[in-house]
């Protein structure tokens, strides 16, 4: 294998690829990335139990060939280079990657590219296309709601629905619960329900930032994986076996909310930041604090409190309306704060049922609609008087 590529193109390849390089496995050569010529340009592939990362980039190439090797040394040596052309030549019969660029040479010890796993292939029956954009800002929305661990594997995953006309994604780990739906002619005579694992999302979520165009999500009925593809990416991602709860029933009804606060967003994500200060010092609680007058108006009290280093309080203008004007109710700072963080209208809407209910946040575009394109509910901390 001889071939010339540009450093910034394999710079970023590499950046993307190592994020699916498997920390610890039996097989050494899932630490490597696997280098291959493939019709008139260069693959750069890494994988891990979960999911498998492809980046093509344009190169020249002279002789074709494959090889793997340690992923961690070749991305931070690859770092290092200044930009500009960098030539790879491959010694088969040591497997000995030579890496030139400028006046920087590195040979780097490799292992047989046969022995890499074939990465696992979906022949899509349907496929369905968004633009970038749409599809990392659904998976945003969402997967911090997520559970970081594998207790319950089916909520340390995101469930995406696909439906005639809409796809819908929803995450929650038993404290909180995120939905987002968006709309879209998918061409499917009946809903595809499955679950992706919570770490392929996040990296997909990266990937769709910086390339922007067009995803094609593609599914094969009974099949055990997903893959997402974009003009020079493709994620595919292994599905977590099992139902996912039956989330709809989980959002509040409305005609159970006593008490709506209306707030601009900046304004409470700034006093939720203040009070996290000392919440996280104490018990992680940041207490709110609604004081509703007869005209309307009114506001939004953040509190917490620590033991050791005092205590604060913020207060955020807000319109009041509600069987119930005056409430009080506790979250987790942590899970208010990327609720928060998540919300792209200007304006938040919060819907209480009672300080022992959970708590609905909305944009307030969604308020009234028949079906809200975002939902986050967030259940209350228990706090002693």
């Amino acid at each position: 294998m001889d071939i010339t590529c540009l450093q910034e193109n394999l710079h970023r390849a590499l950046n993307l690829v190592t994020r699916a390089v498997a920390a610890r496995s039996p097989l050494p050569v899932l630490s490597n990335v696997l280098i291959a010529t493939e019709e008139g340009g260069l693959k750069i592939a890494a994988m891990n139990q979960q999911m498998a990362i492809t980046v093509w980039i344009g190169a020249s190439v002279e002789t074709d060939g494959a090889t793997t090797v340690p992923a961690r040394l070749l991305a931070d040596f690859v770092s290092q280079l200044p930009e500009g052309p960098v030539t790879m030549s491959l010694d088969t019969e040591t497997d000995t990657l030579e890496i030139a660029s400028g006046r920087y040479r590195a040979k780097l010890k490799g292992i047989d590219a046969n022995e890499f796993p074939p990465i696992p292939e979906t022949k899509p029956e349907h496929e369905l296309e968004m633009p970038t954009t749409t599809w990392g800002e659904l998976i945003d929305q969402v997967v911090v709601a997520a559970a970081s661990d594998d207790s319950r594997p089916v909520l340390a995953g995101v469930s995406i629905t696909l439906a005639a006309e809409h796809v819908e994604l929803a995450a929650a780990d038993g404290y909180r619960l995120a939905v987002r739906r968006a709309t879209s002619v998918t061409g499917l005579p009946d809903p595809t329900q499955f679950i992706a694992p919570r770490a392929a999302m996040i990296e997909l979520s990266r990937i769709l930032a910086d390339d922007p165009g067009l995803v094609t999500i593609g599914l094969a009925p009974n099949s055990s994986s997903v893959v997402f593809s974009t003009k020079s990416v493709s994620l595919v991602s292994q599905l977590i076996d099992g139902h996912f709860p039956a989330y709809e029933q989980l959002v509040p009804d409305g005609s159970a909310v006593e008490t709506r606060v209306v707030a601009d967003t900046a304004a409470l994500v700034q006093a939720t930041r203040i009070a996290g200060l000392f919440a996280r010092d104490g018990q992680n609680v940041i207490k709110a604090t609604i004081e509703g007058q007869e005209d309307g108006s009114g506001r939004l009290v953040l509190s917490a409190t620590s033991a050791e280093l005092g205590e604060n309080q913020g207060e955020v203008e807000a319109a009041v309306s509600g069987s119930t004007p005056n409430a009080i109710i506790a979250f987790n700072y942590r899970f208010l704060h990327e609720c928060l963080g998540t919300l792209a209208s200007d304006r938040v809407s919060i819907a209480l049922s009672g300080s022992t209910s959970p708590g609905l946040f909305r944009p307030v575009d969604d308020d009234d609609a028949d079906i809200p394109t975002f939902s986050h509910v967030i259940m209350p901390m228990h706090t002693v008087s």
